[in-house]
């Protein structure tokens, strides 16, 4: 090209013929199409010109010269339906046993003549579809569907239920939270259960794809039903995921007795920037980035694809993309991780490590003294924010810098470069929608979660009251029902939703004072079964309670359990901030000096002189008031606020202004301010009684 356009060849000083200074670029190129035709190359004076030109426009880069690559086509100039036959007939002997290519072929020939013998009219012409013995042999191979008929029938069977790669394939990922991967596995630690007892955990997780951060992390216990003690079995559950999806979008906190280094002050992340932004980054927040996802690509398993996940994840504006059943290169890192925990954290835990099979698996794993599933939370997250945040990954790597291998945590702080950073805190009233849904209908003595009542506290008895008085809910599909949200590992407090003003009213379990342990749904409802089976019944709400309480009564009674269980926690799943902080009454208050406080001028009465004083009027039916009852017992919070049911025991209608229906004495008592220093208190008082 060099001797074409400037008739000189590089390194020469004299032009060749055909090349001399007062040729054209014509001339030029018919003398070097003739130059390379007696080397035995053809290529005509045009093709060169075409050439020089592309040539000249790429910069003079060589690299535009180079043959460009020809893609082949899928199947060769094999007919697609034979093709489209050949996968549907290997797919139709997925659960059959195994057989050879020769039957494939017999079998394709007749699906061919069935599908497109009316169409096509000559058989001739239909046997034409199919190609040569050799050539269906090498398009099996070259397919795939050769090795597919080699595959163990499970295996087989899992590939041809697996559908096509949804969405056109994987994108570019940019941006932290842009695409995120979550996955559910069995983490092969023995942890110490509610009863003590070695239980099997799972390990949920939700990682990045673009900076691999780890956002979530969770360990729930799990174990397969009982066929004996109808014991019923436990795995990984929406309310699960949701309190993950609520813990990924908040900072973990470092915890007491974790390594300093595990803290995002001392870590790679821009510390100064994040906490700039977001309040809730301080000195105590572990070095891990807080990523908003996106687009989630979930496993089809049943919490993944359950209500209560779908609506946590569409308020949030969180799209989510299932994987093909059984395809793990669909969710890669996420499968990686799982392998990446048991090399770097799983096996360094003695007690409870079962290995990677039943085959190595070491001896008395039972018998050790495991961890509860709170530990190895703990533990895990330590972990997380300590080795695998800031260990280089060799998939990271900066475009600016290609050379240098980075972490999680570095990746991340080059992408919030880029992309920005918003904090996005929820408040408690907004974590409370990551809790289970219930529709209630409100009543006079409160209402029924799983045969429990739950009645409001006192400080919300009076919109209790409005949203009973209001009636039904009106929502469409309801039947009147409102909407109550309630966390199963902590079910003593729930939280009843009034959509009209998009505020809460907090309820309490009637019998929480009897419950003083922490206790959950799950065990709510063993005691209710137990009951059931003594002949009881599962609405008897005060017999499950008292059932209840004297469990762990009956624990700390018997004889200790041995040194390696100690005490005996339950699971009660992730912490979710859901309690408002309570209000200063005096915050709004202006500072007030004491010093001009004066006691308030009043007459000494005694309280052994009763004033006779007017006639109280008494409480209409339902104007809020309460009255005490017999034996000074302090009454309901709900007593007042609903009508009178009949018995007789209260007034039948509402009384009049002007027409009292009791009467009560009241005794205002004053409390001497200045005692006699002689100690003859008590004889100023009989003589004001006997002036009285």
């Amino acid at each position: 090209m060099v001797e074409i356009d400037t008739g000189l060849a590089p390194g020469r000083s004299e032009h060749e013929q055909g090349f001399g200074p007062g040729t054209t670029l014509a001339q030029r190129c018919a003398a070097m199409s003739a130059r390379l035709a007696a080397d035995g190359i053809r290529c005509s004076a045009h093709t060169l010109a075409d050439k020089r030109r592309k040539w000249k426009a790429a910069g003079e880069n060589p690299v535009v010269l180079l043959p460009a690559a020809r893609d082949r086509r899928p199947g060769g100039f094999t007919d697609p339906r034979c093709l489209t036959a050949m996968q549907d007939v290997v797919a139709r002997r997925a659960h059959d046993s195994d057989v050879t290519i020769d039957l494939i072929r017999e079998e394709v020939e007749d699906l061919l003549h069935s599908r497109y013998g009316a169409e096509v009219g000559d058989p001739d012409a239909v046997a034409a579809l199919m190609p040569s013995r050799s050539t269906f042999y090498l398009r099996m191979k070259e397919s795939g569907l050769a090795d597919a008929l080699d595959r163990p029938t499970r295996a087989r069977a899992a590939l041809a239920a697996t559908p096509p790669l949804p969405h056109g394939g994987r994108e570019a990922v940019l941006r932290p939270g842009q695409v995120t991967q979550v996955d559910t596995t069995p983490l092969r630690l023995l942890a110490r259960g509610d009863d003590g007892r070695p239980t099997s955990t799972e390990m949920t997780t939700l990682i990045d794809v673009a900076n691999h951060s780890l956002c979530a992390l969770m360990i729930t216990p799990s174990r397969s039903k009982d066929a004996e003690s109808g014991q019923p079995g436990q795995a990984t559950r929406a309310i699960d995921l949701t309190l993950m999806l609520a813990q990924a979008l908040a900072p973990w906190p470092v915890m007491p007795g974790w390594d300093p280094l595990s803290a995002a002050a001392t870590s790679s992340l821009p510390f100064g920037a994040l906490s700039a932004a977001d309040a809730r980054f301080t000195e105590a927040t572990a070095a891990r980035p807080v990523i908003r996802p996106e687009l989630i690509i979930y496993d089809q398993g049943s919490p993944y694809v359950s209500e209560h996940f779908t609506e946590v994840c569409d308020r949030l504006r969180i799209a989510r993309r299932p994987a093909r059943k059984r395809t793990a290169p669909d969710k890669p890192l996420v499968e990686r991780f799982f392998i990446t925990l048991a090399h770097r954290f799983s096996q360094h835990v003695r007690h409870g490590w079962q290995g990677r099979s039943h085959k190595k698996r070491g001896r008395g794993i039972d018998r050790m003294p495991l961890y509860t599933i709170a530990e190895l939370q703990q533990m895990a997250q330590e972990w997380v924010a300590l080795e695998y945040q800031q260990t280089p990954d060799a998939g990271l790597r900066d475009p600016f810098r290609p050379g240098v291998v980075l972490s999680p945590n570095d990746m991340y702080a080059v992408q919030v470069a880029r992309s920005g950073y918003r904090a996005v805190p929820l408040s408690p009233a907004q974590n409370r929608f990551f809790l289970l849904p219930r529709w209630v209908i409100p009543g006079k003595g409160g209402f029924m979660i799983n045969y429990r009542t739950y009645q409001p506290i006192a400080q919300d008895a009076g919109h209790y009251r409005e949203i009973f008085l209001r009636g039904g809910s009106k929502l469409p599909g309801r039947n009147g029902q409102w909407e109550c949200r309630f966390n199963p590992y902590r079910p003593e407090r729930v939280w009843l939703y009034d959509h009209t003003a998009g505020t809460w009213v907090t309820c309490d379990f009637r019998l929480r004072h009897l419950l003083t342990d922490p206790w959950t749904a799950d065990m709510w409802q063993e005691h209710a079964e137990q009951h059931q089976a003594a002949g009881g019944s599962e609405k008897d709400e005060e017999a499950i309670a008292l059932s209840l309480a004297q469990r762990d009564r009956r624990r700390r009674s018997r004889r200790p359990p041995p040194k390696r269980t100690g005490k005996e926690p339950i699971f009660q799943g992730l912490e979710l901030e859901t309690e408002e902080p309570s209000r200063d009454p005096y915050a709004d208050l202006e500072e007030f000096d004491l010093s001009t406080l004066r006691p308030y001028p009043a007459q000494p009465i005694s309280p052994w002189a009763p004033l006779a004083v007017d006639a109280v009027p008494a409480l209409r039916s339902g104007a809020g008031g309460t009255e005490p009852l017999e034996g000074g017992q302090a009454p309901h919070p709900l007593a007042a606020l609903f009508s009178d049911d009949g018995d007789g025991d209260g007034p039948a209608g509402g009384s009049t202004a002007g027409g009292p229906t009791d009467v009560c004495e009241v005794v205002d008592a004053e409390l001497v301010d200045d005692l006699d220093p002689d100690g003859d208190v008590g004889g100023e008082i009989e003589g004001d009684v006997g002036e009285a």
